[in-house]
């Protein structure tokens, strides 16, 4: 076998998979760098939508800048960003606490004067129909209203219901919406 043959059988098709990978890599590159900007839009939409739903007064939001964020006691609770409605009717606060399938992300409206005007959860990894049911909106009517909290662990609290099977998601939610309401008195409320 001479060197041509050789390089035909064994160098040949390590050219083409090569070229074939550098093709497939570059077409992956151009595909992100269209949809990537479009995915970061799309999602701040929706924030700013959740926002709205969590805060019907505002009438704009802008992110505070050049706060220390709040975590919880076990670290597994923090605050990741703050938005102050524009005409001072209150905050919207992201939360990311640790839940039973990983990380839930959830949002914290809270008035001028510090009260829960709702909680949504935005994004999780929970098991449908038993992690989830923490995150149903009549479960979570229980936070509104509310200024603070008793304790970090829904267990804990008095007066709160939790659910049975589901107390590591509702213990996350809790510790969320906990941790928000220190947000709040950290940053010295509406003002």
């Amino acid at each position: 076998m001479t060197k041509n043959d050789n390089f035909k059988e064994y160098g040949m098709p390590v050219v083409v998979l090569v070229a074939i990978c550098f093709v497939t890599t570059l077409l992956l590159a151009l595909t992100n760098s269209v949809s990537y900007p479009i995915i970061v839009r799309n999602a701040e939409i929706t924030a700013t939508e959740n926002r709205k739903e969590l805060l019907p007064e505002a009438d704009g939001f802008t992110k505070v800048e050049g706060i220390e964020y709040c975590t919880s006691s076990d670290a597994k609770a923090s605050v990741t960003d703050v938005y102050k409605a524009d005409n001072d009717t209150g905050y919207v606060m992201t939360c990311v606490t640790k839940s039973f399938g990983g990380d839930l992300t959830m949002m914290v409206g809270l008035d001028a004067n510090g009260a829960i005007t709702g909680v949504k959860v935005t994004d999780h990894s929970d098991t449908p129909g038993v992690g989830t049911k923490d995150q149903d909106p009549e479960y979570l009517a229980q936070y509104i209203e509310k200024t603070s909290l008793g304790a970090e662990d829904v267990k804990k609290e008095s007066g709160f219901n939790f659910i049975t099977g589901a107390s590591v998601s509702g213990t996350a939610i809790h510790k969320g919406v906990y941790a928000a309401l220190a947000q709040y008195a950290q940053i010295g409320g509406a003002n």
